[in-house]
């Protein structure tokens, strides 16, 4: 009787366990599909490299273990008998005679009731007890399938490699902006200094300033452009100098300051152009042009302005020689007009005057290109710099290096020098007495001390603007500059100069 009460229900208990495994299957599907839109969403929006192996696993992982957890948890025969009595209403029938038939050794009434159980377990149909169908939201689960199959195997739209020029290093972004600063000062400066040339070169000059600047400005942009290394910076800085040397040398100021002294040497024979050929003689050409401008006419002897007209033709003809048109037409007319009077050679010292200020402008002109072709030199120096991580170092090193200025050393003194093994040490006795030599200790107010301190404040400030004054207007070189600039730093006074300073030294008496 056990064995037909099992036998009736194993089609049932077997129909249950596949559906159960059936439904976990599809949860698996539903749960791997949420994991690959999650996955897939991830991918398109960052930019994951994901293989398509991954994704295939990530899909098939949720139904398999579904799957094998479908199969494993397995149904009882509780299940199957509470199934059938649902279906066709036998009131506990078989779970009663499933529960009888585990006793061993039944009575009279458990044999009645397993028979009666058994009767209507006969009849029992499986398919209708348990029918297979596929779970409600299978649709939904199909669904998220196919649209993280999308997310995780559409293909990604190709990346454009991302790849351009290096930055500029800092030392030479901060040399450029230090030149560029300098560079319109210096423009600036030069505008003024040509504004009131008036001679036939005046024009070519203003213009040759103009297409310098511009190419300068061009240039310094082109410094400023990603890519550029210290290389092409040098190489662009020393075709910045070159340009510059190129116009300082076309001023011909070197030629012109011995023409000036020929001159002043020819003027000074003469008694009524003396002051002005001393002053050209000692290169001050803007107090020369003062003297003759004040010139009206002159009395000379027929000898001494004959002497004076060959010199000055003679000078005429080496300055038209040597390109100074205009400073020869000035001296072939103050020669002509030395025989002709009726106030000639007033009109042709002014206009000699004249021309001797644009001399002085042009000089100046050169002056200041030639010191801003010094501070590309030094400009370059600053390019060469290697830059990196400032590294402390524990020794003094005296040998030279390509990382200059990058280390600090911790030993700038050097080691400590090695005293002999015997030293010759002296006690000093005595008594301390009345007599012998007294100290006498002299103190100074904080107000005496303060009223000092702004002396010096003041006379520092003083030097400095004269300092900075000769630098600003004479050709001084690169290296006595920095000289210069170094001294007037060690002698500044520092914030500590307020702070009570110790006592002078006793003095004895």
């Amino acid at each position: 009787m056990k064995a037909a009460i099992y036998a009736a229900l194993r089609p049932v208990r077997a129909r249950q366990q596949l559906l159960f495994a059936v439904r976990c299957t599809v949860i698996g599907l539903a749960a791997g599909a949420a994991a690959g839109l999650l996955l897939g969403t991830a991918r398109l929006v960052f930019g994951l490299d994901l293989s398509p192996a991954i994704g295939v696993g990530v899909l098939a992982a949720g139904p398999v273990l579904g799957l094998i957890a479908g199969l494993v948890l397995r149904r009882t025969w509780h299940d199957a008998a509470v199934a059938v009595d649902g279906h066709y209403g036998l009131k506990d029938r078989s779970v009663t005679a499933l529960a009888f038939a585990e006793q061993p050794t039944p009575s009279d009434l458990h044999a009645l009731q397993l028979a009666d159980a058994a009767s209507h377990l006969g009849t029992v149909a499986p398919k209708s007890v348990v029918p297979l169908a596929a779970p409600k939201f299978w649709p939904a689960a199909l669904a998220g399938l196919a649209a993280s199959v999308a997310l995780l195997f559409w293909p990604l739209a190709t990346r454009e490699a991302e790849a351009g020029p290096a930055p500029v290093p800092e030392h030479i972004v901060a040399a450029v902006a230090e030149q560029k600063e300098k560079l319109a000062t210096l423009e600036k400066k030069l505008a003024e200094t040509a504004q009131d040339l008036e001679d036939e070169k005046a024009e070519d000059d203003k213009k040759g300033l103009k297409e310098l600047f511009d190419k300068l400005a061009q240039k310094l942009e082109e410094l400023s452009q990603p890519g550029t290394d210290e290389k092409e910076a040098l190489a662009k800085l020393s075709e910045m100098q070159a340009e510059m040397q190129a116009l300082a040398n076309q001023l011909n100021v070197a030629a012109l300051d011995g023409q000036m002294s020929s001159l002043g040497s020819a003027l000074a024979a003469s008694s009524a152009f003396e002051g002005a050929g001393k002053a050209l003689q000692d290169g001050k050409l803007e107090k020369a042009a003062k003297e003759l401008d004040k010139i009206d006419d002159v009395k000379m002897t027929p000898k001494e302005a004959k002497a004076l007209e060959e010199k000055l033709k003679q000078l005429a003809k080496q300055m038209g020689d040597a390109g100074q048109g205009s400073m020869s037409d000035a001296l072939a007319e103050l020669a002509d007009s030395l025989k002709g009077g009726n106030g000639k050679v007033g009109k042709a010292a002014k206009n000699l005057a004249k021309k001797i200020n644009n001399a002085v402008k042009r000089k100046k002109a050169n002056d200041l290109l030639n010191a801003q072709v010094d501070e590309l030199k030094e400009c370059k120096c600053q390019c060469q710099n290697n830059g990196g991580l400032k590294i402390k170092q524990p020794s003094k090193s005296n040998s030279p290096s390509s990382t200059w200025g990058r280390a600090i050393s911790g030993n700038t003194d050097g080691e400590k020098t090695k005293l002999g093994g015997k030293r010759n040490e002296q006690q000093l006795t005595g008594t301390p007495g009345a007599e012998g030599d007294s100290d006498v200790e002299t103190t100074a107010t904080p107000e005496a001390r303060e009223k000092a301190g702004r002396e010096y404040k003041e006379k520092y400030q003083k030097f400095k603007k004269e300092s900075e004054a000769v630098l600003e207007g004479e050709p001084i070189p690169l290296g006595h500059r920095q000289m210069v600039k170094k001294y007037f730093e060690l002698i500044r006074p520092s914030n500590g100069d307020s702070i009570e300073k110790k006592d002078a030294p006793a003095e004895k008496k």
